[in-house]
C-alpha cells in the first residue's frame, strides 16, 4: 500500500545512504559521476549504483537518479546507454530537466518513472500540461510557489516540494550567473556559488551603505514549525536538500522529520524537542526561513553566507596566549567555532580550566580557555559549528518478519516467513519421531529467533508441531538461514519490469522565416529598427507595444495567457497557450531532440546561451531548412530573483516606490564590474543583467555555414546612433 507521505532525502555518497536509512529515509536521491546537478558531490560509480540500488531495496526505500542536467548533442548517446543502464539495475525514477532527453526516455523506457526536476521552473499550471504530455509522473515545483498556489493546481501528477536546506535567490534553471562568468553552468550542476558572494550596491553609481555585502546570499529553508500544513495538503512528497552535506547532517535532519511524519500519523502533536532543534541549527544553518512556501520573502542574510552554528558562549577575556570563554552551552573537545563578527574559527584540540589543566569539556557557566592561535584581539561572541555527533556507520535498521513452521512427521517440515509484502515458504525433510529427546517448542522459538546479523527481526512465530518430534537443530539453523537468504534476494531485486522500445524522433522541417529578432527597451531604439525590412521587433511593456510586434512575457508573472497575436515566451505556460510563439533562450534548448519536441508548440527555437559554437554544429546537422535561431548580442539576463533587493535593501520592506524614482541600480563585485538590476513593478521581483554585452557577431559566417538564418540580439541602453550601428553591422553580415 502506497504511503500517504514521502521523505526524500539527499545522499551524497555511501556513508550518508546508510545515515538517510537508519533514520527513516522513504525514498533517496544521488547521481552517477556525470548528468547530475551536484557535480562536484562524491557521486556515485556505477558498481556503487547497484550496490546502492540493492540495499535501498532491501529496506523498502525507493532509489532515485539525478539525471537532470543539460544534455549537449554529442552526450546524446552516452546518457541515454546510461539511463538504459539504470533501468536495467532497478532504479525507482529518474530526476530530469532537459525536455528532449525526457522525450526520448518516455518513449524509448515506457516503464521507467520520470519526476520533473525544479530545474525544470515549473511554477505556472500552463506549464503542467506539457510536463503531463512528456509522461512525466512527478514534478518538482519551484520553490518560489506558495502552499496554496501548489494546491490550488490540479493535475494527475505527484507532487513534490523542497522543505529544508539551501535555497538559490535565482528561479532554480533560470540562473546563467556562473556560467557567462565564470563558464560553470549551473544547469549542467558546476554552479560557482555567484550568490554567497560580496557585492555593493550601487545607486546611480554611488555606493549604499547598507548591514553586510552578501546581497545575494539567501538563508536555509526550514519547515519545522509549519509542517502540519504542508502534511495537511495534497503534497505527497517532501524532499530535505543537501547532497554536499555530511553524513551527520542526514541523519539529524532525516530523523527529525521523520519523527514529526510518524506523530501526525499517530494523531500526535508535532513538536519537535527543544534539544534536537539545537542540534539542527549546529549542524548546518545559513539562518533560517520559511520561505516562498509560506509567503515569507525574509529569505537573504547579507551579513554571511556560510554555516552559522549555534552560540555557545562569549569571549571574557583575551591575552597573546589564552582565550577565555564563558559557556552557555556544553562544548566539548575537538568540536569547531567560529568568532561570530570576525569570522575566524578553529577545532578545539585543547580546552584548559582556570588552573591551566587539560579537560575534555565545558559545561553550561564554566569558564573554559583556549589557545590564541588566531591571534583574536576583540571580544566576541562564539558559535559551535562543528559539532560531534556521534551516528551509526553501520545499518542498524531492522525489518520485521513473522515466521509460520509446519513439523508433523507425516509431511515435509515447512518453514514460512513473510514480511508483510512477500511469503516465502521452504521445505525439508520430514521430521522423525523421537521418544527420548523430542524437540519443544520454545527450543524452535529459540532457533528462529537468531537471526544474528541479517537485516531482519522476528516480530510473530506460530507454530504447528506434533509432539514428541525430533528436529536437527542443524537442519532448523540451515533452513532459517536459507528461507532468510532468499527473502534478503527477493527484497533486493525488487525491480520493474525492463522495456526499451524503437524511438526515432521527428525533425523538424517547417518553411524557413529568415530574419533577425530585437529585444528593444525604448522607443528611441524602437523607431529605428522600424525602418529595417525582416526584423521582427520585441517588447516587454505594453505601452511600447504595436501592431505586428512580439511581446515577451515576464518570466515571474502570474497571468498566462496574454492577448497578444505574437508572443516571445520564455516559460512552458505561454509557450502552449499561444499560437504565433517565438521560444525564448531560458527554455534552456541545447540538443535537437529538445528542438524537435518544442516544434510541436512554436514556430520558432531560440539556443540556450549556454551552447557552445561546436555544439550548435552538431545540433544543426539534423536540419536543412529550420527556424532555428541563435543570440549574438546583448546583455543576458544572469539571474531572475522573485525577491526584490531594492525592497530589501532600501525600503526595508516598507511600502516601495523604487521600481519608479528613475534612479539607477547595480550590483557592483569584488572585480568593480557592475551588474544592472531591472525591476517590475508589478511582481516586485528583479532580473540581473551582465556587466558586459554577449558578442557573437563575429560568428555570423559560422553560423550562416550551418545553416543558420535567424539571429536575436537584446538591446539595453543603447542610444538610436548604437542601434543603428549595430543592426548595419549584423545586417552587412547576414547578407
Amino acid at each position: 500500500m502506497k504511503k500517504k507521505h514521502e521523505l526524500l532525502v539527499p545522499v551524497g555518497n555511501y556513508e550518508c545512504l546508510i545515515a538517510a536509512i537508519n533514520n527513516g529515509a522513504d525514498a533517496v536521491y544521488f547521481a552517477g559521476k556525470r548528468f547530475g546537478a551536484r557535480a562536484f558531490a562524491n557521486n556515485f560509480t556505477m558498481e556503487e549504483i547497484e550496490k546502492a540500488i540493492k540495499l535501498c531495496h532491501l529496506y523498502d526505500v525507493k532509489v532515485y537518479i539525478t539525471v537532470n542536467t543539460l544534455i549537449y548533442e554529442d552526450e546524446l548517446d552516452e546518457v541515454v546507454d546510461y539511463i538504459k543502464s539504470l533501468h536495467k539495475l532497478g532504479v525507482d525514477a529518474l530526476i530530469m530537466q532537459d525536455i528532449g532527453l525526457i522525450n526520448i526516455v518516455h518513449n524509448k523506457f515506457p516503464n521507467l518513472e520520470i519526476h520533473a526536476s525544479t530545474q525544470m521552473y515549473t511554477h505556472y499550471k500552463g506549464s503542467i500540461k506539457l510536463l503531463e504530455d512528456l509522461g512525466i509522473k512527478r514534478v518538482v515545483f519551484a520553490r518560489e510557489m506558495s502552499i496554496d498556489e501548489i494546491e490550488s493546481i490540479d493535475t494527475s501528477m505527484e507532487k513534490e516540494v523542497f522543505i529544508h536546506g539551501s535555497l538559490c535567490i535565482s528561479y532554480s534553471g533560470q540562473c546563467l550567473f556562473s556560467s557567462q562568468i565564470l563558464s560553470r553552468s549551473g544547469n549542467r550542476g558546476e554552479c560557482a556559488g555567484m550568490c554567497r558572494l560580496p557585492y555593493k550596491l550601487l545607486e546611480n553609481d554611488s555606493k549604499l551603505s547598507l548591514d553586510g555585502d552578501y546581497l545575494l546570499s539567501p538563508k536555509d529553508l526550514c519547515s519545522v514549525d509549519n509542517f502540519k500544513r504542508l502534511l495537511d495538503s495534497n503534497i505527497y512528497s517532501f524532499k530535505i536538500e543537501g547532497r554536499m552535506k555530511s553524513p551527520e547532517y542526514v541523519a539529524i535532519v532525516t530523523k527529525i522529520y521523520r519523527d514529526l511524519i510518524s506523530k501526525y500519523e499517530n494523531n500526535e502533536e508535532l513538536t519537535i524537542d527543544k534539544n534536537d532543534f539545537i542540534t539542527l541549527k549546529s549542524i548546518f544553518n545559513r539562518e533560517y526561513t520559511t520561505g516562498y512556501l509560506f509567503n515569507n520573502d525574509d529569505i537573504l542574510n547579507i551579513k554571511a553566507p556560510n554555516h552559522q552554528g549555534i552560540k555557545v558562549g562569549n569571549v571574557v577575556s583575551i591575552t597573546n596566549k589564552k582565550i577565555g570563554i564563558k559557556l552557555d552551552k556544553e562544548l566539548k573537545q575537538f568540536e569547531g567555532i567560529r568568532f561570530k563578527n570576525n569570522s575566524k574559527g578553529l577545532i578545539l584540540n585543547f580546552i584548559y580550566d582556570k588552573n591551566d589543566n587539560l579537560i575534555n569539556m565545558g559545561k553550561p557557566g564554566d569558564i573554559i580557555y583556549i589557545d590564541n592561535f588566531i591571534n583574536l584581539n576583540d571580544k566576541d561572541e562564539v558559535m559551535l559549528t562543528n559539532p560531534i555527533i556521534n551516528i551509526d556507520k553501520d545499518i542498524t535498521k531492522k525489518i520485521p518478519i513473522s515466521f509460520h513452521i509446519i513439523a508433523k512427521t507425516d509431511k515435509p517440515l515447512l518453514l514460512e516467513v513473510s514480511d508483510n509484502k512477500y511469503k516465502i515458504s521452504l521445505e525439508s525433510n520430514k521430521p522423525d519421531k523421537s521418544i527420548t529427546s523430542p524437540i519443544t517448542k520454545e527450543r524452535v522459538t529459540e532457533i528462529l529467533n537468531k537471526c544474528g546479523n541479517t537485516p531482519f527481526i522476528v516480530k510473530k512465530i506460530d507454530i504447528e508441531m506434533d509432539n514428541n518430534i525430533f528436529i536437527p537443530v542443524g537442519v532448523l539453523n540451515k533452513i532459517r538461514r536459507d528461507i532468510l537468504d532468499s527473502l534478503k534476494e527477493k527484497r533486493e531485486e525488487n525491480k520493474i519490469e525492463f522495456i526499451e522500445n524503437s524511438f526515432n524522433s521527428n525533425y523538424l522541417l517547417d518553411k524557413q522565416i529568415n530574419g533577425l529578432s530585437v529585444y528593444a527597451k525604448t522607443k528611441e531604439q524602437i523607431e529605428v529598427l522600424k525602418k529595417y525590412k525582416n526584423i521582427r521587433i520585441i517588447v516587454d511593456n505594453p505601452k511600447l507595444y504595436e501592431d505586428g510586434f512580439y511581446f515577451k512575457t515576464p518570466r515571474d508573472g502570474k497571468k498566462e495567457i496574454y492577448d497578444y497575436k505574437n508572443i516571445l515566451a520564455s516559460d512552458y505556460s505561454t509557450f502552449i497557450n499561444n499560437k504565433n510563439v517565438i521560444g525564448d533562450y531560458h527554455l534552456n534548448v541545447t540538443n535537437h531532440y529538445t528542438v524537435n519536441y518544442l516544434s510541436k508548440y512554436s514556430n520558432h527555437i531560440v539556443l540556450s546561451i549556454e551552447n557552445s559554437i561546436e555544439n550548435i554544429k552538431n545540433i544543426m546537422k539534423y536540419y536543412n531548412n529550420s527556424n532555428i535561431e541563435v543570440f549574438i548580442y546583448g546583455r543576458v539576463e544572469l539571474m531572475l530573483m522573485k525577491t526584490c533587493l531594492l525592497k530589501k535593501l532600501i525600503n526595508k520592506d516598507n511600502k516601495c516606490n523604487v521600481c519608479f524614482n528613475k534612479k539607477e541600480y547595480k550590483l557592483l563585485d569584488r572585480n568593480n564590474q557592475k551588474y544592472p538590476i531591472i525591476t517590475n513593478p508589478v511582481n516586485h521581483s528583479n532580473i540581473i543583467l551582465n556587466y558586459k554585452n554577449l558578442d557573437l557577431i563575429e560568428y555570423l559566417d559560422d553560423f550562416k555555414q550551418m545553416g543558420i538564418k535567424n539571429f536575436r540580439i537584446d538591446l539595453y541602453d543603447e542610444s538610436a546612433a548604437d542601434t543603428v550601428k549595430i543592426i548595419e553591422k549584423i545586417i552587412t553580415n547576414m547578407l
